[in-house]
């Protein structure tokens, strides 16, 4: 497959073939543009906020070191994070991270922006709001963590890094009507998991 011409290149797969010429500058807009994103990625695996900032520098190391054998024969973030995909993946393998991962779970999570909806306030006081979704996103950040892994990836590339099914496809090495299913499957389980606790709540 040839590498595609300059003028239809997406920006970050121009920025890429710059810094694999040299340009240092180029490899820093990347950072910029995608650190933040994958830190999000990587906490929805390891629940913890260090460990994600880590893996995240780690995916950069690897973006560096493969500098040299890029083409940009896909579009760049299909290929930035199926490296942070296989990032994640060995982390949760290791047997520090069961140990870590199990110590987390009589503790609740912060990041609240992990709640897919909006809860109705019902002139509730806000802090009590707040303490709610708190409490929905730590069921959901377990209840991701109960997916199996295929599922978590694809729902977690789909829902939150807003890849289409074509892309999410293309870092998992499947079809997309496999892609399909997996996040069918996932939502179907995070329902299942999370409705019980909304009606408690509402």
């Amino acid at each position: 497959m040839k590498e595609a011409t300059e003028a239809s290149l997406d920006r970050d797969a121009e920025l890429m073939l710059r810094f694999k010429a040299g340009d240092q500058d180029a490899f820093n807009a990347l950072f910029d543009r995608h650190c933040a994103p994958l830190v999000n990625f990587a906490y929805r695996f390891v629940r913890s906020r260090e460990l994600a900032e880590e893996l995240a520098q780690e995916v950069f190391l690897r973006v560096y070191d493969a500098a040299s054998g890029y083409h940009a024969t896909a579009r760049f973030t299909t290929w930035l994070y199926r490296i942070a995909t296989n990032v994640c993946l060995n982390e949760m393998r290791r047997p520090r991270f069961r140990v870590a991962h199990e110590s987390l779970d009589s503790r609740q999570t912060q990041d609240c922006d992990a709640v897919p909806f909006e809860l109705p306030d019902k002139g509730r006081p806000a802090a009590d709001v707040l303490i709610q979704r708190r409490a929905i996103a730590d069921a959901l950040q377990k209840a991701l963590q109960e997916l199996p892994d295929k599922q978590r990836i694809a729902f977690v590339l789909n829902k939150y890094q807003e890849l289409s099914y074509s892309e999410v496809a293309e870092v998992m090495a499947v079809s997309e009507k496999a892609v399909k299913s997996l996040i069918h499957r996932a939502k179907e389980a995070l329902a299942a998991t999370l409705q019980p606790l909304m009606k408690e709540l509402l």
